[in-house]
């Protein structure tokens, strides 16, 4: 019995030096909506101190008992859901949208698990993203990638969720006619998606559109590798390729090959694969057996560099022979 009442006195004499810490710092920094309640729960743990040691009025001990348990419940329920409050903890979801506080709603359907009817509230609180997360709970891809498309319209960054928007229509629901449609928009946004957006409407099986992505597309990185760097003479080519224009592959390919030897010689790094590769689809486009001699030697050169930098032997071989595939035809492409 002795032993419990030092521990309690002990308890209680911690809660006061700790209340009324607080609240005399807060009256000295004149918040006294904080000082003042801190300050009088500070004096009741000192009276509580002293009831627990001597026992003297065992009713003032008892209702300042009850008073800290419930206090000390009622601060559990705050810290565990401090949106929530501890009034709020007592009424059901129902109670609390009748009372327009349809923000402490989500909490107890989240909380409950009954994510789809959490997830209606968001959206008509206009939280879509934590909308999203819910319908992802439910495993309901289908209202995942809608929260996502309506987030892409709201939001500034509206790239990310039309990608995660693509992804789930590709990969979840398996929708390859809703994906492309997507990536149509993502490339609007932002143009290098156009060619993605092309082999989505390939996949679909709709050449039309898909010719009309491949046209933006090669107007797109012809612009690029004017202005900006010759390396997308490489994507100008691939398009003209796909697009049957095979005198405008050749005349992109050579001027790709242009930049690939001066990158080789100004940064090496590898930059002789190129070469090689370019040479190797000028052979498949013209013929020409110049071209597949040359690319024989810069093949040779670039072998020598791999024996320099890489170690393993199987991944030496797999990169070799990804250039050797360029001797007979591009990966992908069908002409």
């Amino acid at each position: 019995m002795i032993v419990i009442k030092v521990v309690l006195g002990l308890i209680f004499l911690l809660i006061a030096a700790g209340a009324l810490f607080i609240g005399g710092l807060a009256i000295w920094a004149k918040n006294y909506k904080l000082g003042i309640p801190s300050c009088v729960i500070g004096l009741l743990g000192l009276v509580e101190t002293y009831e627990t040691f001597t026992y003297s009025h065992p009713f003032i001990f008892w209702l300042l008992f009850i008073a800290f348990l419930l206090g000390a419940g009622a601060a559990a329920l705050y810290i565990t859901e401090p949106e929530l409050g501890v009034i709020d903890w007592f009424k059901s979801p129902e109670q609390l949208i009748k009372e327009g506080k349809k923000d402490k709603a989500t909490i107890k359907y989240r909380r409950k698990k009954m994510w789809r009817e959490a997830a209606k509230l968001y959206e008509e609180l206009g939280y879509y993203t934590s909308a999203s997360i819910c319908y992802e709970e439910l495993g309901d891809w289908k209202e995942v990638a809608r929260i996502y498309e309506i987030l892409a319209e709201k939001e500034e960054h509206g790239d990310y969720y039309l990608r995660r928007a693509r992804e789930i229509y590709e990969e979840k629901l398996g929708d390859l006619k809703r994906a492309a449609e997507i990536l149509e928009k993502l490339a609007q946004l932002e143009e290098w998606y156009w060619d993605d957006a092309a082999k989505a409407w390939e996949k679909v099986g709709d050449t039309e559109k898909a010719q009309k992505c491949w046209e933006t597309a090669f107007e797109v990185n012809k612009r690029r590798a004017t202005e900006e760097d010759g390396v997308f003479w490489s994507d100008v080519a691939d398009i003209c390729e796909r697009l049957g224009r095979i005198d405008e592959a050749i005349e992109a390919y050579k001027k790709f090959l242009e930049y690939a030897q001066k990158m080789d010689q100004e940064e090496g790094k590898g930059w002789i694969r190129h070469v090689a590769e370019t040479y190797y689809a000028l052979y498949r486009l013209t013929g020409d057996e110049e071209y597949k001699k040359k690319g024989d030697e810069a093949l040779e050169q670039y072998k020598k560099y791999l024996d320099e930098v890489v170690k393993d032997e199987k991944f030496k071989k797999e990169l070799i022979e990804e250039v050797l595939r360029w001797q007979k035809e591009r990966v992908e492409i069908e002409l």
